[in-house]
Formats: structure tokens, C-alpha cells, sequence
């Protein structure tokens, strides 16, 4: 995942770097001189020694134009720690008085919850109502009410993918894409789909291989934005549309569509390892869950396959027959981004007689002046438009499934479930189950959904109590 933000931030930084005019410093912030300490992940340094002269020709005018239209002086950090360790680095920077970096150009929202519990984040609220942007785009980074950074582009949604040739070998005939685009992808249709299909799959094939963990992830917002916990910390593993999910993947299993996982080496079942061993591969598996950057792969190792959204149930209604866009209550939804304008707590101690909130403002406006220029503000400003379209995204090799991904791209809300994992938070089962374990427990202990999850609350509310994010 580290990889995957990684990239899409750089590649959306160099589509709109190649510079037009820059408009620096709307707002006259002054910074009276003082060094800004920039957290510039994968990005260029051009005043390093070694920078390339490209580079060097491409951003140096604009972080020169940046430093005098701020008034400031720059001064870039690097982490002493392995990436995993980064967080307790920082928090502990801020503990001791001294902030190791001021802003920074992509912090991974996993670490946004953490970081922010232990006071080494600055809630940016403030900052970013000047940026004229969708209002999505500020929302990627909340905790709770408050904002640790932005965004400049929708997230692209993980889902469902099948293999193609294996359907219709099978003699299906419909795509579980045509399928979704008829309308005709509720629990009830989705159901008969699958266990039809597994009635025609060879022996030793199934209709479907799912982690319980990503279907908890992905498959409850389809129905009616359900998650195990809501942004609010309002649980919701307990809701009658979450429930109703899961009881949804037990029929399956217990009809026989779903495929075991494979067993890892110390006897453990192996979801990361299971898919790729056979959906990917092209064999035992007709359909599974596929993040983004796994989708790209499968153009080289499958003959024909296709994207489709999770099904919905009673949380969602499709409002005319026959109109998958008339859904409504449907969501896809993410839960790692690389957020931009991340600020650390305290660092005013930086900037001499300036309040923390005029500082915390002037570097999310600089940050936003340093990597986007006048073209690409226009670009995304215009994606606040209601009647924004986007263009599909390229590793589709059918229309329908480019269209399918777009539709539900524009139709997500952010899961903060691996920002509770990482934290700590959210605990069950004597503090020994995770959200993510908790997912899977009824299917590993071959309990009961509602009694498994019902029985998680007091604890997953008593870690947030806790940590101060409920009362």
C-alpha cells in the first residue's frame, strides 16, 4: 500500500507540475524569515548536491518563487527510522518540544489517527476552507471533526474482479459486470448468481475466494455506507445492514461457492497469499477481491477479466429498474491515502511571535503553492462541479468495467478501520482481537455473526472512551 500512494502521488505531482504561471501567497502570509522544516516523501530536493539538472530546471523556480512569496526559508528533513517506526519518531519529536519536520507532502492517512491521539498532529481545519477544492478532498484526513491533510483527486476504489473466459466457459449468460450494470446485483440476485455459477464450474473450482476482513471493509458500505466503525466512532458492526452482509458471505460458504484459503507454513489461514495462488494465476477461482494496483497485473496473466462493484442489499435502493446509477445509499469506499499538508503540533516554537493557527494556515497554503500550480487548481477545482466527469482509468480492457470503477470512484467514503488498526484502537475479545480478527472470527471459531460482533462492542467503545474520542 506504502508503494501504491507512493506512486499516485507522484505521478499526479509530475502531470501537473510542468508549469504554467504560479499565483503564490493569496492570502499575504508572512513568515518573517523563518526556516520551514519540509517532509518531502519521494519528492525532489533541487538544492541537494545530487539532484538531476532536470529536476533541478524544473523545480527550483518554484521553490524560489515559493520562498519569496512566503518570506521564508526552506530546510528538508529525513527520517533516521525505518518506515514503520516513523510515527513513534515524530510523536516523540513533539513530546520533547521540538517538531522533527513542520509540513509534509504525503503522510499516509493510516497513521493519521495514531499520530493525532498522541498529539503530534495539528488539526488543519482553518487552513484548508481557503482551498477551493470538493469538499471530499479536505474530509480524506479527518479524525473525529478534525482535518490532518487533503487531497487532489478521488480515490480509486478496490472491488470485486472475475475472470471472464471462466464464466462464460462455464455457460453463464450473463458477467457479473452485466449483471451490475442491469441492476441486478442485490444480495438476493447476487446469490443466485453465484450459486448457479458454482453449480457449472468444474470440480475443484469455485464461484468466489474473499478474505472476511476485506468483504468487512468493502462489501457493508455498498450497502447503505455501513462500516464496523464509522468516522464518528459510531460502531456500526452491530447494524442491521452489517449484519445482513455477513450473512451473506455465511450462505455462500455454507452453499459451497466460496473457496477455502490456503494454510501458511505455521498452520494459519493464508488470505493475502490465496488469490494470487489462484484467481491471478487463472485457476480454481472465478471471482475475488483486487486492490488498484493488482488490478494492472492481471492484464498479463488472464486471458479475459473484468471489474465489479460489491453487491448491495437492504441499505441501498435502485431507485429506476434497470439504472444502476440511480442507486442510492451506495458507496465504495478506501482507507489508506497519501494525504498532503500534514502539519506537527507545536511547531509555532519555530516562528517567534506568530500564533500556532496563522502558521498552520500559511504552510497549508504554502504546501499547496509548491505542488500545484494555477492549471492544476483549476483542474481540481472544476471536480467540485456536480456535473464532473471523470475519465476511466487505464488498466481496463472493457468499457464496462471502466465505466463501472468510475461510477463507484465518485461514490465512496473513507473507512477508517486501518487507522483504528493502527492505533491500537478498537480492540475486543479481552484486547486480543483486532477489527480486522474480529471480522473474521464467526468464519475462523465457526460462531454466530450478530453474537460475535454484539459481544466486541463494550470493549471497541471502551478503547475509544479511552483514548478521549467518545465520552
Amino acid at each position: 500500500m506504502k508503494k501504491l500512494v507512493t506512486m499516485v502521488l507522484v505521478i499526479a505531482m509530475f502531470a501537473m507540475m510542468m508549469p504554467a504561471a504560479f499565483a503564490m501567497n493569496e492570502n499575504g502570509y508572512d513568515l518573517q524569515g523563518n526556516t520551514v522544516i519540509l517532509r518531502m516523501w519521494d519528492n525532489v530536493n533541487p538544492y541537494a548536491e545530487d539532484v538531476s539538472e532536470v529536476d533541478k530546471a524544473t523545480w527550483l523556480p518554484i521553490y524560489e518563487a515559493v520562498k519569496e512569496a512566503y518570506n521564508c526559508e526552506f530546510e528538508f528533513y529525513t527520517s533516521v527510522s525505518a518506515w514503520d517506526d516513523m510515527p513513534a519518531e515524530w510523536i516523540q519529536s513533539v513530546a520533547g518540544g521540538d517538531p522533527a519536520w513542520h509540513v509534509t507532502n504525503n503522510l499516509s492517512s493510516m497513521w493519521a489517527m495514531n499520530l493525532a491521539a498522541n498529539g503530534a498532529l495539528a488539526d488543519i481545519s482553518a487552513g484548508l476552507e481557503a482551498l477551493d477544492m470538493p469538499q471530499l478532498f479536505k474530509d480524506a484526513g479527518m479524525v473525529g471533526e478534525a482535518r490532518y491533510g487533503f487531497i487532489t483527486g478521488f480515490p480509486g476504489p478496490e472491488g470485486l474482479v472475475f475472470n471472464r473466459q471462466m464464466i462464460f466457459d462455464a455457460g453463464m449468460e450473463y458477467d457479473p459486470g452485466e449483471m451490475f450494470a442491469m441492476g441486478k446485483w442485490d444480495y438476493e440476485s447476487f446469490y443466485n448468481y453465484m450459486v448457479e455459477l458454482q453449480s457449472k464450474l468444474p470440480e475443484g473450482h469455485y464461484a468466489f475466494f474473499i478474505d472476511p476482513n476485506y468483504w468487512g471493509i468493502f462489501a457493508p458500505p455498498a450497502n447503505g455506507g455501513q462500516m464496523a466503525v464509522h468516522s464518528d466512532f459510531t460502531i456500526g458492526i452491530t447494524s442491521d445492514e452489517y449484519i445482513e452482509t455477513f450473512e451473506l458471505l455465511e450462505k455462500l460458504i455454507a452453499a459451497g461457492c466460496v473457496r477455502p484459503a490456503n494454510v501458511t507454513d505455521s498452520g494459519d489461514p493464508d488470505y493475502w497469499g490465496t488469490p494470487a495462488a489462484t484467481f491471478d494465476a487463472g485457476v480454481e477461482v472465478a471471482m475475488t477481491h483486487r486492490a488498484g494496483w493488482q488490478m494492472g497485473g492481471l492484464n498479463n496473466s488472464l486471458a479475459s477479466w473484468g471489474y465489479v462493484p460489491y453487491p448491495w442489499g437492504s441499505g441501498a435502493t435502485l431507485t429506476v429498474e434497470g439504472d444502476y446509477t440511480s442507486l442510492e445509499g451506495y458507496y465504495g469506499t478506501y482507507y489508506d491515502l497519501g494525504l498532503t499538508g500534514a502539519v506537527m503540533e507545536g511547531i509555532e516554537k519555530d516562528f517567534p511571535g506568530m500564533e500556532a493557527e496563522y502558521v498552520e494556515k500559511a504552510l497549508v497554503s504554502l504546501i499547496y503553492d509548491l505542488l500545484w500550480d494555477e492549471d492544476a487548481k483549476a483542474e481540481i477545482k472544476a471536480m467540485a462541479d456536480p456535473d464532473f466527469v471523470l475519465e476511466p482509468e487505464s488498466q481496463f480492457s472493457d468499457e464496462l468495467s471502466a465505466e463501472l470503477h468510475t461510477w463507484v470512484k465518485q461514490h465512496t467514503k473513507f473507512n477508517p478501520i486501518a487507522n483504528l488498526q493502527n492505533a491500537g484502537l478498537g480492540k475486543s475479545y479481552g484486547g486480543e482481537v483486532s477489527l480486522y480478527g474480529l471480522t473474521r472470527k464467526p468464519f475462523t471459531d465457526g460462531t454466530s455473526v450478530r453474537s460475535t460482533f454484539e459481544a466486541a462492542v463494550p470493549e471497541i467503545e471502551a478503547s475509544f472512551r479511552d483514548a478521549g474520542y467518545i465520552k
